[in-house]
C-alpha cells in the first residue's frame, strides 16, 4: 500500500483525537473538534469539486472562508457532493446545532446529562462518518 494522502492522514488523526476525547469523557472538546474537522473537510470537498485554476485558487478559497457551516452543507448538496461521497446532510446540521448550543449557551461549563452525552457522541460519530466517507477523492 502506498503513502497515504493528506486527506487520509487527516482522517486518521482527527478520528483518533475525537475518539480519545470521547474516551476521556471530554465530550464538549470532542464535539467542538468534530465540528472543526467537518468544516475543514466540507471546504476541501467544495474546493476540489470546483477545481479552480491555480491563479484563481485563492479567490475561491477566500469566498469559501466567508461561508457558514450551513451554507457549506447547502453548497455540498447543490454540487452533488453528499451523493457522490454518500454522506447525509441532516446529521451534520445537527452537529452544528449542538456545537452552537454547547458553545453559546454556557453548556460548555455545566455537567452534562446522560442524554446530552448520548447526543454529543452521536454528533461526533456523524463527523467521523463524514471524514471516513470523504477520505479519498472521487471522480466527479
Amino acid at each position: 500500500m502506498g503513502k497515504k494522502t493528506e486527506r487520509e492522514e487527516t482522517t486518521i488523526r482527527a478520528k483518533g483525537l475525537i475518539t480519545t476525547f470521547l474516551g476521556e469523557k471530554q465530550y464538549t472538546s470532542a464535539l467542538l473538534l468534530s465540528t472543526i474537522y467537518a468544516d475543514m473537510r466540507l471546504r476541501s470537498l467544495i474546493a476540489d469539486s470546483l477545481s479552480p485554476p491555480k491563479d484563481k485558487w485563492q479567490e475561491v478559497s477566500d469566498t469559501l472562508s466567508n461561508l457558514s457551516f450551513n451554507s457549506l452543507l447547502t453548497l455540498c448538496k447543490k454540487l452533488g457532493l453528499s451523493e457522490q461521497y454518500n454522506f447525509e446532510i441532516k446529521p451534520l446540521k445537527k452537529l452544528w446545532k449542538e456545537r452552537c448550543k454547547i458553545a453559546h449557551e454556557s453548556t460548555l461549563w455545566r455537567e452534562l446529562s446522560e442524554k446530552d452525552i448520548g447526543i454529543i457522541i452521536s454528533r461526533c460519530n456523524s463527523a467521523m462518518d463524514l471524514l471516513e466517507k470523504t477520505k479519498t477523492k472521487k471522480a466527479n
